[in-house]
C-alpha cells in the first residue's frame, strides 16, 4: 500500500479554508508531503467550529469488553453471516459490513484517536490530494455553517476570486446554493455544491439585510491559504500562515526574503486558526526560521523515538521573534510554535492552543479507498507534549474569534494594529526587547 503523513484536526472533507484542524507521508521512514485537514472547510474556502476536545464519556461511548475474544477471524465470520441472513434491513449487504468493518477497526480500536482515525473513499482521498495543493475550483467564499438553521454566513472573500468580485462580504447569509437547502445536512454538502468544474455557473441566493438576492458566480480555481506579510509598528515584520501545505514553504521564504530585504529588527508570526496540514510541509516552513541542523520536534511512534531536524535553508533567522495563537491553532500550528519557543526564544502570545498532538499516517488501499491512522505523537525539541491540553501562551491575551477575522481583513498596518490586540501586544513585546 502507499502511504503518506500528516498533522492536522478532525476530519471535515472539502476543505474550508483550514483555518488551523488542520486539513499524509509514504513510508515508514521520512514523513513524505501531506495534505492538509481542517476542521474548517475550504471549498473555496471556509471556516468551521473546531471540533470538541476527547472526554473521557466520549471514549466510554465507545469503548469495546477487554474480555479475551477468542478464534477472531472465525468468530467475526459468525457475525457477518448472521447479519447477512437475518438482519431487519434487507438493503445490507457483505460489501456494506466490510466498509462498516474497516471504518469500525479505524474509529473503535483506540477511542482516543477516533476524530483522526478514519476510512476515507475515493472522493474523499480526491479532496485530500487536491487540499495539498493549496488549491481548489470554487468561489473562493469564507464560510460557517449552522446545520440547525441550514444558514451559512459568509466571513470574507479570497482577494480577486469570483466572490470578491460579486461583492460576497459579512454579513451576508447564504440561504441556498443552486436551489439547494442545508437544514439538518452536513457542512460537506454545503461545499460540495459550492465547488465543481472550473467554468461552470453556481447561483447563490443571498440574505443582504432585509433583501434576498441572487447571486450567480462562475466557478474558477482560487488559491487559498497564502502566506502574507507586511512590516507594522514601523520595522516590525508581520506573517501569517493559515495553514501548512506544498505551496506553503516557498510562499513564505518569498515573504521572509521581502521581509529581510527591509531590515525588520524583529518579526511576528501569526499561526492563529491555523489547523496545521502537511507534516513535511510544517517542518520545511519551520526549518526557514532555524539555523541549520536544529531540532524542530521529536517523533514518539511505536517502537522509537525520531528526532526530527530543520530540513531546508534557513532565510530569516537570528531576529526577535513573537507567535500568536489562539483556541483553533492545531496541530503543525502548534509544533511551529513550540519549536520556535524552544529554539528561537520566541515569546509566544494569545490564548492556550487547541491540543492535537498526534501525526497521521495514509495508506491507499487496493479499492481506492484509503486508511487515515495515528503513526505518533509529536513532542517539542526537548520532548515536552501537549496533547490534549494544548500549548499555553507565555502572555495571554483574550481575543474573540470575529474580531480576529475583522482584524485580518485589514491591509493598513496602522489600523490593523488598532484593531488587533494580540498583534499589538506581540509587537510591543519586541518593541521592548523581550
Amino acid at each position: 500500500m502507499n502511504r503518506s503523513t500528516l498533522i492536522a484536526p478532525a476530519l471535515v472533507f472539502a476543505s474550508l479554508l483550514p483555518s488551523c484542524s488542520g486539513v499524509p507521508a509514504n513510508g515508514a521512514g521520512e514523513p513524505e508531503p501531506a495534505p492538509s485537514w481542517s476542521r474548517t472547510a475550504s471549498l473555496s474556502v471556509a471556516r468551521a467550529d473546531a471540533p470538541s476536545r476527547t472526554t473521557a464519556a466520549d471514549d466510554d461511548d465507545y469503548g469495546l469488553p477487554t474480555e479475551k475474544f477468542a478464534e477472531p477471524q472465525r468468530n467475526f465470520d459468525e457475525v457477518r453471516k448472521s447479519l447477512l441472513a437475518s438482519y431487519y434491513d434487507p438493503t445490507l449487504t457483505e460489501e456494506g459490513l466490510y466498509r462498516a468493518a474497516v471504518a469500525g477497526m479505524l474509529e473503535r480500536a483506540d477511542p482516543s484517536m477516533r476524530k483522526w482515525n478514519r476510512l476515507l473513499s475515493p472522493g474523499d482521498l480526491a479532496e485530500l490530494h487536491r487540499d495539498l495543493q493549496g488549491e481548489v475550483v470554487g468561489v473562493g467564499v469564507k464560510i460557517s455553517f449552522d446545520p440547525a438553521t441550514g444558514y451559512i454566513d459568509v466571513l470574507g472573500a479570497l482577494p480577486g476570486s469570483p466572490a470578491e468580485q460579486a461583492g460576497l462580504a459579512p454579513p451576508d447569509k447564504i440561504v441556498t446554493v443552486d436551489g439547494n437547502l442545508y437544514k439538518g445536512r452536513a457542512l460537506k454538502d454545503v461545499i460540495g455544491d459550492i465547488r465543481g468544474k472550473a467554468g461552470d455557473k453556481v447561483t447563490l441566493s443571498i440574505l443582504r439585510g432585509d433583501k434576498l438576492v441572487t447571486v450567480p458566480l462562475l466557478r474558477e480555481k482560487v488559491k487559498y491559504d497564502l502566506v502574507t506579510g507586511l512590516v507594522v509598528d514601523k520595522d516590525v515584520g508581520y506573517v501569517r500562515i493559515p495553514s501548512f501545505n506544498a505551496k506553503t514553504p516557498d510562499a513564505l521564504a518569498g515573504v521572509l526574503s521581502d521581509l529581510s530585504a527591509k531590515k525588520v529588527r524583529g518579526l511576528v508570526l501569526d499561526l492563529r486558526g491555523c489547523p496545521g496540514g502537511s507534516f513535511d510541509d510544517a517542518i520545511a516552513s519551520v526549518s526557514e526560521l532555524l539555523p541549520a541542523g536544529t531540532t524542530v520536534a521529536t517523533l514518539k511512534k511505536r517502537a522509537a523515538v525520531e528526532v526530527v531536524p530543520t530540513r531546508r535553508a534557513e532565510v530569516l533567522t537570528g531576529l526577535p521573534m513573537s507567535v500568536l495563537v489562539d483556541h483553533d491553532t492545531s496541530s503543525g500550528g502548534e509544533l511551529v510554535a513550540a519549536a520556535l519557543q524552544e529554539q528561537a526564544h520566541a515569546v509566544v502570545v494569545g490564548e492556550r492552543t487547541f491540543g492535537k498532538w498526534t501525526v497521521q499516517t495514509v495508506e491507499d488501499l487496493p479499492n481506492g479507498y484509503a486508511i487515515k491512522y495515528t503513526l505518533a505523537l509529536f513532542q517539542t525539541p526537548s520532548g515536552k507534549s501537549f496533547q490534549g491540553v494544548g500549548l499555553a501562551p507565555d502572555v495571554e491575551v483574550d481575543m474573540p474569534s470575529p474580531a480576529i477575522e475583522r482584524a485580518l481583513a485589514i491591509t493598513d498596518p496602522a489600523k490593523r494594529l488598532d484593531a488587533d490586540v494580540q498583534l499589538r501586544t506581540a509587537a510591543s513585546l519586541l518593541a521592548r526587547g523581550h
